[in-house]
C-alpha cells in the first residue's frame, strides 16, 4: 500500500529541487495550489494523469515517487531543460552521446562526448559552432537585443510578423491534437513560427528551438523567458547546422518548422532527411512551404500586394488538401522541377494540406517505424491522407 506521506514528502523533495513554489507547480501541472499542499502533507495522491505529469516534469519515475525506488534527494542547479535534453544530445562529429559537464571553477557548463569533442553553453544557447549563411545573416539583421525587439513589436504588418489567424490555428490544432512532450522547431529564426504555439500550450512541453545563428537564439532566448513565458513551456537553444541535428535518433514527438526548410536553401533535403530521423515512430511533422508557379504571375503579384499591405483581407482563401491533389496541383512548381519537393512529397503519409492562393503549405508527415538513419521511407505516390 502506498504510504501517502513519504509520496508526498517526496514531491515536496522534488518541487524544491525545480526551485518552485507550490503556486508555480500547481501552475505548471494545472491544479490549485491546495491539492499541491494536500499531496505534499499526506492527505491526497494525485490522480493518475497528474502522476505522469509530476514524472515528466521531475524527471522521476512514478515508483520512485510513489514507492521511493532509487529515490535521490539532491540534483544540480542545472537548468531543467538541460539536464532533460541531455539525454537526447549526440555529437554532430561522431555521434556518441553527449553529458552535460558541470562548471569547474570559472569554466562554463558544457557537453561533452568519449572522444572529447565539446560544446559550451553561451549567453544560456549550446553552440555546435555553426556559422549563418549568405540570405540568413541574422547578426546583421540586428545588431543589438533593442533592433530584435523592435521586429518582435513591430505593428505595421501584423499578419506578415505574425502569421495569418486562420494558417496559425490550422497549425496549432494539429499540435493540440497530438500534445507532444517534445517539439523541435527546425531552422527556428526569431520564432514567429512557434510564437503563437507557445502562447497557447497548456500541457508540460520541451521546444528546442534550433538555428544557425547564436545570436538570433541568444536574443529568442531573452525575449521567449522574459517577455513571452508560459509557464508550461521549457524552451533549450541550439546553434547548429539543421542538416546534422546534435539529437539522438527516434527522440522528438513534433518536428516543427514555420518556411525553416527552405531557408537551409540546399540543404533543405538533407533538413528533410534529419526531421525524419530524430522523430519517434508514430511522430508527426507540422511544417510550411511556399511554392510559386511564377514570380511574375498574376497570383504572385496578389501574394506580395497581401503581405505588403493592411487593408487585404479579400485575398485569403485557405483548403484541405490530400496529398496526391496537392501534388497534382504543384506539378509546374519552380521547387517541383528543382526534383526537391516531389521526392520528399512521396514519403509524406497522413498530412494536412492548406492553400494560400496559389502558394500552397504542408503540415505534417508521419514517422513510420522502420527507417534507416538517413533515409526518408517511401510509399506509392497519391497515398497521403488527411490526418485523423
Amino acid at each position: 500500500m502506498i504510504d501517502k506521506t513519504l509520496a508526498g514528502s517526496r514531491i515536496a523533495m522534488l518541487r524544491k529541487e525545480l526551485g518552485y513554489s507550490q503556486a508555480v507547480f500547481a501552475e505548471k501541472l494545472g491544479v490549485s495550489a491546495q491539492a499541491v499542499s494536500k499531496w505534499e502533507t499526506g492527505l491526497a495522491l494525485p490522480d493518475i494523469e497528474t502522476l505522469l505529469n509530476i514524472s515528466w516534469l521531475t524527471e522521476a519515475s512514478l515508483h520512485t515517487i510513489l514507492e521511493g525506488e532509487d529515490f535521490i534527494g539532491s540534483r544540480n542547479d542545472a537548468d531543467r531543460g538541460l539536464l532533460r535534453i541531455s539525454r537526447l544530445l549526440v555529437c554532430p562529429q561522431c555521434h556518441e552521446k553527449l553529458d552535460l559537464q558541470l562548471p569547474v571553477k570559472q569554466n562554463k557548463l558544457s557537453f561533452c562526448c568519449k572522444n572529447g569533442h565539446t560544446y559550451e553553453l553561451i549567453d544560456e544557447v549550446i553552440h555546435f559552432g555553426s556559422r549563418e549563411i549568405a540570405g540568413e545573416l541574422w547578426s546583421l539583421v540586428f545588431s543589438n537585443y533593442e533592433h530584435y525587439l523592435m521586429e518582435q513589436h513591430y505593428q505595421g504588418n501584423p499578419r506578415y510578423l505574425q502569421g495569418d489567424p486562420n494558417s496559425r490555428e490550422l497549425m496549432w490544432q494539429q499540435i493540440e491534437k497530438l500534445r507532444p512532450r517534445t517539439i523541435l522547431d527546425i531552422a527556428c529564426g526569431t520564432g514567429y513560427g512557434i510564437k503563437y504555439i507557445i502562447e497557447r500550450i497548456n500541457w508540460p512541453v520541451t521546444i528546442i528551438m534550433s538555428d544557425l545563428s547564436h545570436r538570433v537564439l541568444k536574443y529568442n532566448r531573452i525575449f521567449f523567458s522574459e517577455e513571452w513565458k508560459n509557464p508550461y513551456v521549457d524552451i533549450v537553444y541550439l546553434a547548429c547546422d539543421c542538416s546534422s541535428l546534435p539529437l539522438a535518433d527516434n527522440c522528438i514527438d513534433v518536428v516543427f518548422s514555420n518556411t525553416g526548410f527552405e531557408s537551409m536553401q540546399a540543404k533543405m533535403m538533407d533538413g528533410f532527411h534529419e526531421a525524419y530521423r530524430v522523430l519517434k515512430p508514430g511522430g508527426r511533422a507540422v511544417y510550411n512551404m511556399s511554392v510559386i508557379e511564377d514570380h511574375n504571375s498574376e497570383n504572385t503579384q496578389k501574394w506580395l500586394k497581401l503581405y505588403n499591405s493592411l487593408d487585404h483581407n479579400d485575398f485569403y482563401t485557405y483548403e484541405l488538401f490530400e496529398i496526391s491533389q496537392w501534388l497534382e496541383n504543384a506539378e509546374k512548381a519552380v521547387l517541383i522541377k528543382m526534383r526537391l519537393l516531389k521526392s520528399t512529397m512521396n514519403c509524406l503519409l497522413p498530412a494536412e494540406i492548406f492553400s494560400h492562393l496559389k502558394m500552397k503549405s504542408c503540415s505534417g508527415w508521419q514517422h513510420t517505424s522502420s527507417h534507416h538513419k538517413n533515409q526518408i521511407p517511401r510509399s506509392e505516390p497519391g497515398s497521403g491522407s488527411l490526418s485523423a
